[in-house]
């Protein structure tokens, strides 16, 4: 599975279209209100929709000015802008959206992301809709059947059939596990974000677990803030996990929360083989009954791990795949995101901010104007804004903590020979660029 803070992204967007203008209602966007008439419910909501837009742009404005215009003066996070502005109305918005998370990352985008979600909470926490419930604590298999050992003994394990789409589904994704100096595990995480034009992101990141004390649970707390404090926990159903001196297998349930997003989930099959054994289909589709998981709905995932196709042209819409036209046709072809840029770079940041609202917008152009007239359709929830930051943050186990770092540190290194180990054993598989993860690709 890939990692989740860096599908919550495009709150970014969001909190820069925030700053530009007044956003008009939107069906996503919900309150609770009792009214005698439909007319008054849509002015109550109205009302509130432009008080939780006030509220918003104050926090920002108040509290992440540089970080702001850091975003608006940073390629990718204004490309971001203009992906959000294809996903409005689409029947699939919400994915649409994580989507443009997928594709537009940046440190820019991090930052502002850090300021205006974790440390200021200006932006709304997504909340849970129950759609992922803590299973029944009789079906979940015991710490003894499944241990930590158990996982980094076999050095590497690929994804092999996804639930979520957002967040499971994935080409290439090839994971190496160690056990650190503190007995926890860590694992390097790798997969691929494909693009239209047929290239591809390489993406990456190290991620730690420890085990429950009884049951085959596997927590990951102690994250900072750059990674939204996400919190994970891997459930292992009874019968989920198999490993003999060859091969292995395991299904992973999984319920998570981070400064964003509170309440996602989604489940995968691990397995030591880049494809899954059809023998083991009846274990995995018995594992996935015991957590409520429809394993029909699981999709299988390709880890053929591919060179990237030859660069083609595409719909030039797609700001993303706009370098990768210029090479293809050889020519330069520039777009608004190359006008704004050029307005924008260079310029004191201060003075960015002491523009007023008509000249922003100016800059931005058409695809602003229409982001406002859209912006709370990425409103999913109610609002329930949480005052304060490190809102998902929920065990102290890392937090502050040198040790942690360290361990953290000398971990990814054992990762990274790990990895060496495990390719010069078997060279004929792919390898991934993983430093730095956000911006490697393959073009």
């Amino acid at each position: 599975m890939m990692s989740r803070f860096g599908t919550m992204t495009t709150t970014v967007a969001v909190a820069c279209a925030l700053l530009l203008g007044n956003p008009t209602t939107s069906a996503y966007a919900t309150t609770t209100t009792t009214t005698t008439t439909a007319a008054a419910a849509e002015n109550n909501n109205n009302n509130n929709n432009n008080n939780t837009t006030k509220r918003t742009g104050d926090c920002l404005l108040q509290n992440c000015k540089a970080e702001l215009a850091g975003c608006l003066a940073d390629e990718k996070c204004v490309e971001s802008l203009a992906c959000l502005n294809v996903c409005f109305g689409k029947p699939d918005e919400a994915d649409c959206q994580i989507r443009c998370g997928d594709l537009y990352a940046s440190p820019a985008v991090q930052r502002f992301n850090t300021c205006a979600v974790s440390r200021n909470a200006c932006v709304a926490q997504r909340k849970s809709t129950g759609e992922y419930p803590v299973p029944d604590f009789d079906a979940i298999e015991t710490k003894e059947k499944v241990t930590v050992d158990d996982w980094t003994n076999k050095k590497r394990w690929y994804i092999v059939a996804g639930l979520n789409k957002d967040f499971d589904i994935f080409d290439c994704q090839e994971h190496f596990f160690v056990k650190g100096d503190d007995d926890k595990m860590y694992i390097k995480i790798n997969w691929r974000v494909n693009r239209p034009n047929g290239q591809f992101y390489e993406r990456g990141d190290v991620q730690r677990f420890y085990e429950e004390d009884n049951k085959a649970i596997f927590l990951n707390r102690g994250n900072p803030e750059t990674k939204l404090h996400y919190q994970d926990d891997w459930i292992v159903p009874k019968d989920g996990f198999y490993v003999d001196e060859e091969k292995g297998v395991a299904f992973v349930y999984y319920r998570g929360t981070n400064d964003a997003w509170d309440g996602y989930g989604g489940a995968v099959v691990y397995a030591t083989d880049p494809i899954l054994r059809p023998e083991f289909i009846p274990r995995m589709k018995a594992a996935a009954e015991k957590v409520n998981v429809d394993w029909n709905k699981m999709v299988i995932t390709n880890n053929s791990c591919k060179a990237p196709e030859e660069v083609k042209v595409t719909n030039i819409a797609d700001l993303d795949t706009l370098g990768d036209d210029v090479k293809a046709v050889g020519k330069v072809m520039e777009r608004d995101v190359e006008n704004i840029t050029e307005k924008l770079v260079g310029r004191d940041a201060e003075k960015i901010l002491e523009m007023d609202i008509t000249k922003i917008e100016k800059a931005l152009g058409a695809e602003i104007k229409t982001l406002e007239n859209n912006l709370f359709r990425l409103e999913q929830a109610p609002e329930q804004k949480i005052a304060g930051p490190q809102r998902a943050f929920g065990n102290e186990d890392g937090r502050n903590d040198v040790g942690f770092d360290i361990n953290l540190k000398k971990a990814e290194k054992k990762l990274v020979e790990v990895e060496k180990e495990v390719r010069r054993a078997d060279p004929n598989t792919n390898g991934f660029d993983y430093y730095p993860s956000s911006s490697s690709s393959s073009s």
